[in-house]
């Protein structure tokens, strides 16, 4: 698999845990604190905004034993292995919310 795919497979996933996240409901009813107060405050754009901030912390959140595997292994830069820990990562950040759509 190139690296453009597992990188896609990796954003995929980050994706598809914002939807199914049990997190969502925290972050949804976070929605007063995060929210821009020019938008109007409607249900459906706190609801796509925590899917979205879901997905993108379940991004972060799984690149950092990635960050720590190639800072303990002294590369330089990103390689395959590295972009596995990653999805590796990803899938167990993932796991909760895909246990709970099943």
């Amino acid at each position: 698999m190139s690296r453009q795919h597992t990188m896609m497979g990796i954003l995929l996933l980050c994706l598809g845990n914002g939807f199914v996240s049990p997190f969502v409901i925290i972050a949804y009813m976070w929605a007063p604190f995060w929210f821009p107060s020019i938008i109007p405050m409607k249900q459906e754009y706190q609801l796509i905004g925590s899917t979205m901030i879901v997905g993108v912390l379940s991004i972060l959140i799984s690149g950092v034993p990635a960050a720590l595997f190639e800072r303990f292994t002294g590369r330089q830069e990103s390689d395959h292995t590295s972009l596995y820990v990653w999805l590796g990562s990803a899938v167990l950040i993932t796991l909760p919310g895909l246990l709970r759509f099943i």
